[in-house]
């Protein structure tokens, strides 16, 4: 489905084809591009391993930090790019859990200046800036799977939902109806509608999540033995 029919789809779901019309043709994609967005956040993200702006980073020599693309939600893995050797992933506060082996002698990240190449990428300092472990003694080039928010916003007409599948397209009017029945203004706001839309909007984001856990873990066959 594209922007333009989902929208169209919206006027009529809504019941505001004539003008003046309840809501402008802007807020109606901006509703879209916010449903849009929302759907992929409640599902815990879109995977992607091949992006090159956004799951490629170069640890810089001697650079202790690098920024991140903002539309990343989660780092699953990271790893040296040929090789394949693991980066592990951590967080600030685990830092405090690794061996002297691991780490170095000084534990906290603000003092670790230890060289060499690197071992751990440290998330949860700030936001889309993550730490290198060791600060790295050349330029590695990092190779991430992540889950991140769509790439493009949704502005206008003739526009694809490009990271979502299409049978969850008309699921995205419970959002925007939701958002629109909370405009303020007397011919639009409908608390009890927006909340009922916001709900139904949120049921079926769990479900389009447990199906996508479910797609992520491989069938396992059970052997049984013969009787």
């Amino acid at each position: 489905m594209l922007s333009d029919e989902l929208f169209d789809l919206f006027r009529k779901d809504v019941v505001d084809t004539v003008e003046p019309y309840g809501w402008s043709d802007d807020e109606i994609y901006a509703y879209m591009n916010d449903a849009y967005t929302m759907f992929v956040r409640l599902i815990g993200g879109v995977p992607d391993y091949l992006t090159e702006e956004v799951c490629f980073v170069t640890a810089t020599k001697d650079e202790q930090y690098s920024d991140l693309h903002p539309k990343i939600l989660f780092i699953r893995q990271a790893q040296l790019d040929p090789n394949g050797e693991i980066v592990k992933v951590i967080n600030a506060q685990d830092t405090e859990t690794l061996h002297d082996e691991d780490f170095g002698l000084l534990r906290r990240i603000g003092m670790n200046t230890n060289k060499g190449k690197v071992k751990f990428l440290v998330v949860g300092l700030q936001d889309d800036v993550i730490r290198w472990i060791n600060v790295p003694d050349q330029d590695y080039a990092v190779h991430l799977l992540v889950e991140r928010l769509p790439l493009e916003d949704i502005v206008g007409g003739g526009q694809e939902f490009v990271d979502v599948k299409s049978q969850h397209h008309f699921h995205f009017l419970k959002w925007m109806k939701a958002q629109a029945y909370s405009k303020q203004d007397a011919e639009t706001y409908n608390k009890a509608k927006a909340d009922e839309e916001a709900a139904k909007f949120v049921a079926y984001c769990e479900q389009a999540k447990r199906e996508k856990e479910k797609y992520k873990h491989k069938v396992r066959v059970v052997r049984y033995g013969g009787i």
